[in-house]
């Protein structure tokens, strides 16, 4: 087999290019310009920027407020405390965890207490949504379990604010008040712009309610410990999903005539997991191959270090079988944020990935179909240009407040198909869809908000890099905000966020990076850098 690799053409060519770039003077000059641009002006602007204290929210008064709130709790909880330990639903839950904790099986979750079991139900929340909604199909469970699961995290964080053995101190980030002022915002639409009511508020169920996720997630994060039980059970669920998108792809898989156009002849299937759709499949892939890459160079013991990299490899190539282009490019841009906050040599090691690809028939199928005039005419009739430009029409009716909440674009709107002249579909651009909906008030809301994401993502990157190498969490932070990074690109192709999963999952990932750049405990030298 090695001497099979070792003749073949890609393999030269990959020699061939590492040995080159070694060698070349353009590997001298990035090494001198990385190097330069550490003391340069800008260099040092850039860490004024994103090294700057986080003291405005912390010393904040919602802050203050919200200490006072846990403090008149946690007095509560102290005349309560007798009637709570002497209730049958208290017992019931004490006997519970205490059988769970000697299970062989389960006992590791349940020694992380009801924060473990939440944090490992919202880190499989994909795989228990196919489960509950697809495999056993019960109407009454499935409609109403996220938000059981929800409103169970609400309680348990008032509950251990009432009943934890001191006053927990209470946590705003600078994320904090754009989420919300985005929730207000698009309450305010509601009331303001939507024609009926109760498909607004269907509406603006769809596109908020998955973002609470993000201040439920950064309030039950006590510890590290949590925070690695998270991420690696949503590493953990992504793997288990590759690998079954692997399989669907080695079986060829049935796939509807409509996913592949009759000149992609070498196109023999389309992977799509548990989602019944290639494109979310694939953006599912984008969100955690880099938190998967992430894991692997965070790792110090070489043979997780090598399990971390086969999940990643896994994770590529269930990505590369579901033929989405979008996709693809995702995936591309996810790599390339990940190689600029972590190990430029990957921008290298994606060209030479690219160019092998590129040597694949279904790949070069793929991408070689964009340029033929069936393309272009399939995109003009009923495709997304099409689409995009009748949606732009609807805009035009009231541009600042939109449309209406759950009136067009999306899984709401063509539930209901409340008007005779309208064309409802699926418009394929979830920033259109935004922009349609909400109108530019919204919209340059939800722009900002991402703005303000980003921002503090790279801040909390920059924060996390001033620890010492050994036990700095970067390459956790920078694999899951260049996953996000990826599904805002491809959002702009997809109507991503329609699935609850990926919005949920999205804000929960958001929520960790927050934890890692504001919250967590850090060596007293990083502390004093930052």
């Amino acid at each position: 087999m090695s001497n099979i690799l070792e003749t073949s053409v890609v393999w030269r060519l990959v020699c061939l290019f590492l040995t080159s770039w070694q060698n070349s003077n353009l590997r001298s000059l990035v090494q001198r310009l990385s190097a330069s641009a550490h003391f340069s002006v800008t260099g040092r602007v850039l860490s004024a920027i994103f090294g700057c204290s986080a003291a405005m929210t912390v010393h904040s008064r919602c802050r203050r407020l919200l200490s006072q709130v846990n403090l008149a709790l946690w007095h509560l909880g102290r005349h309560l405390m007798a009637a709570l330990h002497g209730s049958l639903l208290y017992r019931v839950y004490r006997a519970i965890f205490t059988v769970g904790r000697e299970s062989k099986c389960l006992g590791w979750l349940f020694r992380s207490g009801m924060t473990g079991i939440l944090l490992v139900s919202i880190g499989l929340y994909a795989i228990l949504d196919y489960f509950l909604r697809d495999v056993f199909a019960v109407p009454v469970l499935y409609s109403v379990w996220d938000e059981c699961l929800m409103l169970l995290a609400v309680l348990w964080v008032i509950y251990r604010r009432m009943f934890n053995g001191r006053p927990i101190l209470s946590r705003v980030s600078p994320l904090d008040p754009i989420v919300f002022l985005f929730v207000a915002i698009g309450l305010a639409l509601l009331f303001a712009a939507a024609p009926f009511f109760s498909i607004g508020v269907s509406g603006y169920r769809a596109t908020v309610q998955y973002m609470l996720w993000f201040f439920l997630v950064t309030r039950l994060l006590r510890n590290d410990r949590d925070f690695t039980l998270l991420y690696v059970t949503l590493v953990t669920a992504a793997f288990l999903i590759a690998l079954h998108g692997i399989y669907q792809f080695i079986v060829a898989v049935p796939i509807p005539d409509k996913w592949v156009a009759d000149a992609e002849g070498s196109v023999r299937t389309r992977v799509f997991s548990i989602f019944g759709s290639p494109n979310i499949m694939g953006d599912f892939m984008v969100l955690f191959a880099p938190m998967a890459a992430g894991l692997a160079y965070w790792c110090r013991d070489m043979r997780a270090k090598l399990l971390c990299w086969f999940v990643t490899i896994c994770m590529g190539m269930a990505c590369l079988f579901t033929m989405s282009r979008a996709a693809w490019g995702a995936m591309a841009v996810a790599v390339l944020v990940f190689a600029l906050l972590v190990d430029r040599r990957l921008i290298a090691l994606m060209c030479v990935a690219l160019l092998v690809a590129l040597c694949i028939p279904f790949v070069s199928s793929r991408l070689g179909f964009l340029l033929t005039p069936e393309f272009q005419a399939a995109n003009n009739n009923g495709g997304r240009g099409s689409r995009w430009d009748i949606a732009l029409t609807y805009l035009a009716l009231d541009p600042v407040f939109g449309f209406g909440l759950g009136m067009f674009g999306g899984a709401v709107a063509m539930q209901h198909q409340i008007y005779k002249w309208v064309s409802y579909f699926y418009v394929d651009n979830y920033y259109l869809k935004i922009l349609v909906e909400m109108g530019w008030i919204g919209f340059s809301c939800y722009l900002f908000l991402l703005a303000a994401l980003l921002f503090n993502g790279v801040r909390a990157c920059y924060r996390t890099s001033l620890e010492p190498k050994e036990t700095s969490p970067l390459p956790l932070c920078a694999g899951m905000l260049s996953g996000m990074c990826g599904v805002l690109f491809h959002c702009y192709f997809e109507n991503i966020f329609e699935e609850p999963y990926m919005m949920a999952y999205f804000w929960t990932m958001a929520a960790m990076i927050i934890y890692l750049g504001f919250y967590r405990r850090r060596p007293r030298q990083a502390v004093k850098a930052a």
